[in-house]
């Protein structure tokens, strides 16, 4: 069941259960929630390939009337928030195709949109989903002026966000859509929404970036918001209004520390197709894949409606793989102003806490939004590194075999901690800590560690980085088109120390890729077309005799630069970057709407290298070419200059930078 023969396969399928006969209401009028799910179940005795058909439609989906379950899911604060509402579950099923006819699911409540668990051989094909009460407020400067007291800003808001002004006429209250079954709100917020930041978009330049709150609308010295009309207020300052406030700029917030439920969910699940999938929200996290096996990706998209009047595709990131097998696929996809990465393919450390025995380990989730799933299986195999220099230690990167786990919250566990048995003895330094009494050593499920190939994707117009992508399995990256991250477009990592995303990057290509790199107002950074960056603690970096990485290759893409930094590289053994194009990018302005970018008072322009390399070996720059008035530049620090196997850069120089 590929996507190339989908359409043959639905036609030719001997059992197809169609979800209006449950009841379901492709007129949009009535709750559906219900009728679905008994279509869903359905399903489950049919014993061959089954078809669940949508006629064509706009189906209600409720909170409320969701399924619920206890899904603890990775990079978010699922241990405060174990139960998770499902719009969409299929659960326990195998050989679905899932027909949506172009058909359009309206989603009611901070819910999870759709979940695949415990399933093989599912097909998503063909339908979307919305929010009719989003979680990301969006308010757009309409207006500005004075008042005897200072200066007044107007703020328009499409009409899905609901709102009240507080009795103190100082804050703004959002309510979500009412529960049809308690008759009381989902959700409600304040403000800003407790946020740690805020993101605004600038539709002059066709950028968005993270900002302070106090830049945005409801900055501490307000002292009135008053209602204009159904979807405009209007807040008064008692001095200037914040300075970022020019007309047509769109702020956009949500809660970032309640980042309760992936918006969508693969677990424990094998060969799942998504194909003709249209996002135009995703409540708190991405579309996450845990501890699953074969995943695609093929012709979706990640993008507000534009009848819905709004930016924002997603509350956090869009694609998220946290321990995925054998091979991810994600082609023709296009993927807008989301507020995290669109892209993040990662395993997940955990940290040697204790050795029991010879053969057994106390392992802990550390990052403080993992926790509560497996991460480990018998028969898997695993790998461990030094957290100081993420290399293996005395063993030489023996690889063990799990025996016997006790999960978290099993027999005593907490949340965050298991016991990990494998068939092989360990070896003794795994009981090490570092100077400050911190364990030395983290593990990797390398069972769980995927071949990747992202092609042909649009990426555009993300407050933070593109792709995120480190495995030590093979990885392509190519024909993609990359425009306007606010961040590094392309960032291979691996953190032992932070937010412990694994993977030992040993063999990708990044190919025939298009970037059109712009600056973000007066950031004090500037942000890399791709930048390698692993993460140690202590940021030290291994000698380059035993690098973190190895066999990363740039080759035939085309570089549009508002600035510099094409390539910042750290710890990378046989780094090669040939036969590509750059040229100097002048981004186009939307001159109909007013400049919107301004600096901030604490922030400078600094400058940084074309290419920068800390602790790199057999290093290969050649065959590139530069436009007339490019001169490239390249700093070096904790290697020598013999680690540059041959340049096309003559400025080159050495550095003390780290």
């Amino acid at each position: 069941m590929s996507r190339k023969n989908i359409k043959a396969a639905i036609q030719a399928c001997q059992h197809t259960i169609c979800v209006t006969d449950f009841g379901a209401d492709p007129t949009g009028k009535t709750d559906s929630t219900t009728a679905i799910w008994q279509a869903f179940e359905a399903a489950k005795q049919v014993t061959e390939l089954v078809v669940i058909d949508f006629p064509t439609g706009t189906y209600q989906l409720q909170k409320g009337t969701a399924q619920q379950r206890e899904y603890h899911t990775s990079n978010t604060n699922s241990i405060e928030f174990p139960i998770k509402h499902i719009a969409l579950l299929l659960e326990e099923q195998s050989d679905v195709i899932i027909n949506g006819n172009g058909s359009l699911f309206m989603i009611h409540g901070d819910c999870m949109a759709l979940a695949v668990v415990k399933s093989k051989n599912i097909h998503l094909y063909d339908f979307s989903w919305d929010f009719a009460d989003p979680t990301t407020i969006e308010m757009t400067v309409s207006d500005v002026g004075t008042w005897e007291g200072g200066e007044y800003t107007d703020f328009y808001m499409p009409a899905c966000f609901s709102h009240e002004i507080a009795d103190n006429e100082r804050d703004v209250i959002w309510n979500s859509a009412v529960d049809p079954t308690s008759q009381t709100y989902y959700w409600q917020d304040k403000n800003h929404k407790n946020g740690w930041t805020l993101v605004a978009y600038h539709p002059d330049r066709n950028i968005t970036r993270r900002y302070a709150l106090e830049l945005g609308p409801f900055a501490e010295h307000r002292t009135k918001v008053e209602q204009l009309d159904d979807t405009t207020i209007r807040i008064y300052y008692d001095q200037n209004r914040p300075h970022l406030h020019k007309q047509g700029l769109v702020f956009e917030f949500c809660s970032t520390p309640r980042r309760e439920t992936a918006g969508a969910f693969i677990w424990e699940s094998a060969h799942t197709v998504i194909e003709q999938v249209h996002v135009h929200y995703m409540h708190a996290f991405g579309w996450l894949t845990q501890m699953s096996h074969h995943v695609s990706y093929y012709d979706c998209t990640f993008q507000t409606r534009p009848e819905s009047e709004r930016h924002t595709s997603g509350y956090a990131d869009c694609i998220h793989f946290s321990g995925a097998g054998g091979h991810v696929h994600i082609e023709g996809c296009t993927f807008k102003q989301a507020h995290d990465d669109p892209i993040n393919v990662h395993g997940t450390f955990t940290r040697v806490e204790e050795k029991i025995d010879d053969h057994t380990l106390l392992l802990k989730y550390i990052q403080r939004q993992q926790g509560g799933f497996p991460q480990y299986y018998v028969g898997n195999q695993v790998m461990f590194y030094r957290r100081d220099l993420l290399v293996p230690g005395e063993d030489n990167g023996q690889i063990y075999t799990v025996k016997k786990v006790v999960h978290p919250g099993e027999q005593g566990n907490d949340m965050r901690s298991m016991r990990v048995t494998f068939e092989e003895k360990l070896p003794d330094d795994l009981a090490t800590y570092l100077t400050d009494k911190e364990p030395m050593f983290v593990a990797e499920n390398i069972t769980f560690t995927p071949s990747v190939c992202i092609k042909d994707n649009h990426f555009e117009t993300i407050s933070t980085r593109g792709i995120l992508c480190t495995t030590r399995k093979s990885v392509l990256i190519e024909g993609n088109v990359f425009k306007h991250m606010a961040m590094d477009c392309i960032y291979l990592s691996n953190d032992s120390h932070f937010w412990y995303e694994s993977g030992p990057i040993r063999n990708t290509t990044i190919r025939n890729n298009t970037f059109y790199v712009t600056k973000v107002g007066g950031a004090p950074w500037r942000n890399a077309a791709i930048r390698i960056d692993p993460i140690t603690y202590g940021n030290t970096l291994p000698p380059v005799t035993n690098t973190i990485h190895k066999n990363i290759r740039i080759e035939e893409n085309t570089f549009y630069m508002e600035h510099e930094s094409v390539l910042a590289a750290k710890s990378v053994d046989h780094l090669t970057f040939v036969n590509n194009e750059i040229y100097p990018y002048t981004p186009a302005r939307d001159t109909s709407i007013p400049e919107t970018i301004v600096g901030e008072a604490h922030e400078t322009e600094r400058e940084t290298a074309t290419f920068e390399l800390i602790a790199c070996q057999h290093v290969l720059i050649a065959n590139n070419r530069y436009a007339a008035d490019i001169e490239p530049t390249l700093y070096y620090a904790q290697m020598t200059k013999a680690g540059l196997l041959q340049s096309d850069v003559l400025n080159i120089k050495e550095t003390k930078s780290s």
